[in-house]
């Protein structure tokens, strides 16, 4: 009588290359599970393979990271937060880093007097705009303006233009618009 064979039904022979060429198979038993056998190594290139995807991974979650927060375009950097100190009106250059964007040759009027930041598009004058009251001013041309940045009753000075403002990660952003 034949000794039984140890080995679970499909397997091919130990030691015996598979005449079908395949380097995975499927037996019986596993087939419930859906585990696949490999016959052989995977080699260097798998495991180069998946170093590199994994570095990858990495440098696109760094890059996310390191990002976070900060609004893109077409918001502007204006100042950082240091410069601009809670409870008052502060005029910053609204320099610009691209001709696209609408800041270059205007200034920033920034009042950081109540809760929210509010920023604030005017022409360059000959002094700074401050606060006054309520509203702000030019003091030395005599220019005013009231909360809003509507010019005060009698003035033929031009409005101060309201923008979009958000600090974030200690910068002030401003969104130029139109």
């Amino acid at each position: 009588m034949p000794t039984p064979d140890p080995r679970p039904t499909g397997e091919p022979p130990r030691g015996s290359p598979d005449p079908s060429g395949r380097t995975a198979y499927l037996p019986p038993r596993a087939a419930k599970a859906r585990k696949l056998i490999l016959r052989s190594q995977l080699g260097r290139g798998w495991i180069v393979a998946s170093a590199v995807f994994g570095v990858v991974i990495l440098a696109a979650g760094g890059l996310y990271l390191a990002r976070a927060g900060r609004p893109g375009p077409p918001w502007v950097r204006v100042a950082a937060l240091e410069a601009l100190p809670a409870g008052a009106v502060t005029e910053v250059p609204g320099a610009s880093r691209s001709p696209r964007q609408a800041l270059a040759g205007q200034v920033v009027v920034v009042d950081r007097r109540g809760d929210e930041p509010r920023a604030f598009l005017a022409a360059p004058g000959p002094c700074k705009v401050v606060a006054a009251g309520a509203g702000f001013a030019r003091p030395c041309s005599g220019q005013r303006w009231d909360a809003g940045g509507a010019p005060a009753a009698g003035e033929a000075t031009p409005a101060l233009r309201r923008r979009p403002a958000a600090f974030a990660r200690g910068d002030l952003y401003v969104l130029p618009g139109d």
